[in-house]
């Protein structure tokens, strides 16, 4: 999984050089990488299975108990805090760009959910949208934190 890792390099290069002269070019180079990685990832898992479609069953189950066995999950919740912050890093101007990138990371943790069941790769559990939430409201929290200090 070096996708991530790239797309935050770019990102913190972009958000580095945002009061200098290279700033437009460094943004727009940043949000090329995003709209490129991001769709891209969602490759890995027809990629492992060899891009052969092998559906599994997804569990729809929801429960107290589920909920709190999937809250263990921390790299989902690692993962949709890093993707928030850098989602809300491509679009620092526009109006409700929080909730967008809660939006965009609840997508994509559906999405990853519907590869794993088409491809039969790891499991397919609706309820792994729990810890990608919980992680996706963590990384709006530091959003937020980090404004609040920054003092806007």
């Amino acid at each position: 999984m070096w996708v991530l890792p790239l797309l935050a390099a770019v990102t913190c290069v972009a958000w580095a050089l945002r009061r200098t002269r290279w700033a437009q070019l460094s943004m727009r180079a940043s949000r090329w990488t995003y709209g490129v990685v991001m769709p891209l990832s969602l490759l890995y898992f027809p990629i492992q299975a060899g891009f052969r479609v092998r559906p599994v069953q997804c569990e729809w189950t929801f429960g107290w108990d589920l909920a709190v066995r999937s809250l263990t999950n921390t790299p989902h919740m690692v993962m949709c805090a890093v993707l928030l912050i850098l989602t809300w890093a491509q679009i620092p101007n526009v109006k409700g760009a929080l909730w967008w990138s809660l939006a965009a990371c609840l997508l994509m943790g559906f999405l990853v959910e519907i590869a794993e069941g088409a491809t039969g790769i790891h499991h397919c559990r609706m309820r792994d949208l729990i810890p990608d939430m919980t992680g996706a409201a963590i990384g709006a929290l530091i959003v937020i934190v980090a404004r609040y200090v920054r003092g806007r």
